[in-house]
């Protein structure tokens, strides 16, 4: 069993991980969001890849007749009337490479991809079940020195309004690609992620970059009360980091919180939790 799947601290809550300068979002009470279409790559762009491949696909000699057949029916009528469609195709030269370059293009069109400019609008909050995630810890919190922020996964803070449109949700992995837009996808491609990071079960807080909370101009998710449960530190968060985070306890925010250091454990290869 992973140790995502073992960890009875995270009932309820959902912890996110950044680098040790997320202290001054804390003191500030705030968490940054991200950009999402970085997090989608390459697969946000796969036709792209498609495109360079249909350059070098023979156009079907169907699509070739279709966009002839389309570029006379464009010309004016009176132009029609003194060129027929043979004529018209005999012309060659340049303008049958124009429209062979067009008849590939329409060929490609029909194949389905995501909107990357939809894609570019959306920022997000990546969210683990577990305290103890070795992907969090080792990749967003750079190398164990920085920190986790456990959230309460029901708090009001996380709940869509009008006002501030957001989608909460576990990410999906290896499955079809899911092209449209839906009540349950709302940014096509950021709740996917390859089998490989399965064993992360991540979550992901969705929110349009033009109505989410602003700092500093930043898009971020405002620390409402109680909204935070723990934050934990770990084996190479710089010392001054670790105080002020403990010094976070005075602050009226935090005074519920819990405060302590994720370790490796003496007898397996696994994380734990020291209370602070």
């Amino acid at each position: 069993m992973s140790e995502n799947q073992q960890s009875s601290r995270s009932s309820g809550r959902l912890h996110a991980f950044g680098p040790s300068d997320w202290l001054v979002w804390l003191k500030a009470g705030f968490l940054p969001l991200q950009a999402g279409a970085p997090l989608a790559f390459p697969f946000a762009q796969f036709d792209r890849w498609q495109q360079q491949r249909e350059q070098q696909r023979p156009v079907s000699e169907e699509a070739l007749d279709e966009e002839w057949q389309r570029q006379y029916q464009a010309l004016p009528e009176s132009v029609r009337g003194l060129l027929s469609f043979e004529h018209f195709r005999a012309q060659g030269g340049s303008i049958e490479a124009d429209i062979r370059a067009a008849a590939r293009r329409r060929q490609g069109a029909d194949q389905p991809h995501y909107d990357t400019g939809w894609l570019g609008q959306a920022r997000l909050l990546r969210l683990f079940p577990s305290s103890v995630c070795y992907a969090g810890w080792r990749d967003l919190a750079q190398g164990f020195s920085g920190v986790a922020v456990a959230l309460s996964s029901t708090h009001k803070s996380l709940a869509s309004s009008r006002e501030r449109p957001l989608f909460l949700g576990p990410v999906r992995y290896g499955e079809a690609h899911r092209f449209k837009v839906s009540a349950d996808n709302p940014f096509p491609a950021l709740l996917e992620d390859h089998r490989a990071q399965a064993d992360n079960q991540e979550w992901r807080l969705l929110m349009p970059a033009k109505t989410a909370a602003q700092h500093q101009g930043k898009a971020v998710l405002p620390l409402g009360r109680d909204l935070v449960r723990a934050i934990y530190w770990s084996v190479a968060t710089p010392e001054d980091v670790v105080e002020g985070l403990r010094a976070l306890k005075r602050d009226m925010r935090y005074r519920s919180v819990e405060f302590g250091c994720v370790t490796p454990d003496a007898h397996r290869w696994q994380l734990q939790i020291d209370p602070d």
